[in-house]
C-alpha cells in the first residue's frame, strides 16, 4: 500500500510539473552532444592539397572516416554531417558523377548531408539519381522545385528538415545552399534557391513547433552570410560549414550561436561538443583534429576507394595524343592571364563550332598543375576539364563581345573563375583602370571589332546560360544549343586525336597594359600589339 501511495504522489507533482527526487535528478544531468562536420570533399578520394608530416603519404577519405568512426566510438550521441560539395568537381566526378562519393559516404555512416553549388554540376536529375542511392538522408530549407513549390527530390525523401533523439535530446538538422547555385552550377529551370535567411526563418520556426530542442544548420553559405544568419534569425544554436572554405580555429558566438567552420580538404575534422541540459546547450567545447597519414583507416571506405580506383584506371589511361609544350593548368595562371592550356580549349572549341570565336571560363579549367610535355591521356583531360559541360553556339553583337570582355578582366584580384580563354581574338586591357573601363582594344580575327556587326561564338553551356555573371551571354541567339553539342572533355579529347600532336603557347591574345594610357592614343602607342604582331 505504501508502495502505491509513493506512486500516487510522484504521478501527482509531475502532473503538477513539479517533478520527483529522481526526476529532477535526471533533469539536471548534463548531456553531451557530439557534432562532427565534413568540410567540402569536392568529390575526391584523396587530399590534393592536405598532408600529413609525410608529404609522401596523402591523406585519403577512408583516413578522414577513420578518425570519426574513433570519435564516434567515445560517445555514442554523435552525428556526423555534411555541409555540401560532396560529389563534385573532381577526376572521380568527371567519370562517375558523384556515385564514387555516395557509395562512399554510405559506408562512413553519414548522418545527413545537404546541397551545395557543386552537388548540381551534372544537372538535377544526375543528382536525384544520387539521392536515391544515398543511405542517408538529405535536407535543405531553400532548395525548392518550382513546379511542386516543395523541396528538391521531395518525392525521393529529401526533407526541409528532420529530427534525431540523442538519449532525449531532439536535435534538429536543417541545410542551406548559397543564393548564387544558379550562376555557379547547373540545377536547371525548375529548381529554385529561395533567400536563405527568409527560408531559415520559417524552418527554424517548424523545427521548434516539432519539438526541436537543439537547431542545428548544415551551412554551404559563405561565411559572411552564415554570420549574418546567426545574427538575424533567432532560435538556432549551431551552424557549421562554410562555402568559401575558411578556417575558424574557434567558433564564433553570434548573438547565442555558435558559427564553426574548418575549411575544406582532408586535413582537418571539426568536433563540437555541446553540453546540454533540460533542452538546452549549457556548455560547448570545439576541437580541431589533423587528420594523419598512419592515423586510423576506415576499411569499408578504403574498399569503396580501391573498386572505383580500378575502373577509373580502366577508363583513363588511353593515349589520345601528344603535346609537345607543358600544358599549364595552375589556377593561378588560367584565372588571370592567357595560357596555352586555355588557348588549346578555346582553340578546340572555335574549330568545332566554326565559329569566330571560342570562349573558356577559367574556373572551368582544373587539376592546378603544370602537365608535362608528351603524351595526353583521357586522365588528363578529365582531371583539366573535370565538370559535365557541353559546347553550344551564339551569335553575339560586337558591343556585347567588348561587354563580355569586360567582365572577364573585371575581378583580377580576386582571381575569379570568370576570367576567359580566348580564340579568334585579340585583345588589351589596363588593369589599373576602373572594372567595367579596362578594355582598350579588340580585334576579331584580323580586323578591329564593329560594335554594330554580329559574331559567333563557340563556348559552354555553363557560359551560354549565363554562369559566372554573363547575362550578356545568356541573351544572346543561341545557333546550337548544348543539348545539341558534345561533352567539353569529349570535344577536347576528339581535337587532339585529330591532330596527333599539339603545341599550344601564349600568342599575346590576352595583353595587360603596363600603365593606364589615353584612350586618345593608338594602339601602337599604348602598347596594344594587333594580331599580326603576335603571330
Amino acid at each position: 500500500m505504501a508502495s502505491r501511495a509513493l506512486l500516487a504522489l510522484a504521478l501527482l507533482l509531475g502532473s503538477l510539473g513539479l517533478g520527483g527526487v529522481y526526476g529532477a535528478a535526471r533533469a539536471e544531468t548534463p548531456i553531451r552532444i557530439t557534432l562532427l562536420h565534413d568540410t567540402h570533399f569536392h568529390g575526391e578520394f584523396e587530399s590534393a592539397n592536405g598532408r600529413g608530416a609525410d608529404p609522401a603519404a596523402p591523406l585519403t577519405l577512408a583516413h578522414y572516416v577513420g578518425l570519426v568512426q574513433q570519435l564516434r566510438a567515445a560517445n555514442p550521441r554523435t552525428l556526423f554531417v555534411g555541409v555540401g560539395d560532396d560529389l563534385a568537381p573532381s577526376l572521380y566526378s568527371a567519370l562517375f558523377q558523384g556515385a564514387h562519393m555516395v557509395a562512399a559516404l554510405n559506408a562512413a555512416g553519414l548522418d545527413a548531408n545537404t546541397f551545395g553549388n557543386h552537388e548540381f554540376d551534372y544537372g538535377p536529375d544526375v543528382l536525384r539519381a544520387r539521392i536515391l542511392e544515398s543511405t542517408f538522408p538529405w535536407i535543405s530549407a531553400n532548395v525548392r522545385d518550382r513546379r511542386s513549390g516543395t523541396v528538391f527530390a521531395a518525392d525521393l525523401g529529401v526533407r526541409p528538415f528532420l529530427l534525431r533523439d540523442l538519449d532525449g535530446v531532439i536535435v534538429g538538422l536543417t541545410g542551406l545552399t548559397t543564393a548564387d547555385t544558379p550562376q555557379l552550377s547547373s540545377p536547371g529551370p525548375d529548381v529554385e534557391v529561395l533567400d536563405p535567411l527568409e527560408a531559415a526563418r520559417t524552418v527554424v520556426a517548424q523545427m521548434r513547433a516539432a519539438g526541436a530542442q537543439l537547431v542545428v544548420v548544415l551551412s554551404h553559405l559563405a561565411w559572411p552570410e552564415s554570420e549574418r544568419l546567426a545574427g538575424e534569425v533567432p532560435g538556432i544554436d549551431v551552424i557549421v560549414g562554410d562555402h568559401a572554405s575558411t578556417v575558424l580555429p574557434q567558433p564564433r558566438v553570434i548573438k547565442g550561436t555558435l558559427v564553426a567552420r574548418r575549411g575544406d580538404g582532408f586535413a582537418l575534422l571539426g568536433q563540437l561538443d555541446l553540453e546540454v541540459q533540460a533542452g538546452r546547450v549549457t556548455g560547448w567545447r570545439y576541437t580541431a583534429h589533423p587528420v594523419r597519414p598512419d592515423g586510423p583507416v576506415d576499411a569499408t571506405v578504403a574498399q569503396v576507394m580501391a573498386s572505383y580506383g580500378q575502373l577509373l584506371a580502366q577508363a583513363l589511361d588511353e593515349v589520345i595524343g601528344v603535346s609537345t609544350t607543358p600544358l599549364d593548368a595552375r589556377t593561378e595562371a588560367v584565372r588571370t592571364r592567357e595560357t596555352n592550356l586555355g588557348n588549346l580549349v578555346a582553340d578546340a572549341l572555335r574549330a568545332w563550332g566554326d565559329a569566330d570565336v571560342g570562349l573558356q571560363n577559367g574556373g572551368g579549367l582544373r587539376s592546378d598543375r603544370v602537365y608535362p610535355a608528351g603524351p595526353l591521356t583521357r586522365r588528363d583531360l578529365a582531371a583539366i576539364l573535370p565538370f559535365a559541360n557541353y559546347a553550344a553556339k551564339v551569335r553575339l553583337s560586337g558591343a556585347a563581345l567588348w561587354e563580355t570582355l569586360e567582365h572577364s578582366v573585371g575581378a583580377l584580384d580576386e582571381r575569379a573563375g570568370r576570367f576567359l580563354q580566348v580564340s579568334g581574338l585579340t585583345f588589351c586591357y589596363d588593369p589599373a583602370a576602373p572594372a567595367g573601363q579596362r578594355v582598350r582594344r579588340v580585334w576579331v580575327g584580323d580586323a578591329p571589332l564593329d560594335p554594330a556587326a554580329q559574331y559567333t561564338v563557340a563556348l559552354n553551356d555553363y557560359l551560354q546560360r549565363g554562369g559566372d555573371g554573363y547575362t550578356m551571354l545568356a541573351a544572346a541567339e543561341v545557333l546550337i544549343p548544348s543539348e545539341g553539342g558534345p561533352l567539353l572533355t569529349t570535344l577536347v579529347a576528339d581535337y587532339v586525336a585529330a591532330r596527333g600532336t599539339v603545341q599550344p603557347r601564349v600568342e599575346g591574345r590576352i595583353q595587360a597594359l603596363a600603365a593606364s594610357t589615353s584612350d586618345d592614343l593608338t594602339a601602337t602607342e599604348l602598347g596594344c600589339r594587333p594580331p599580326a604582331a603576335v603571330r
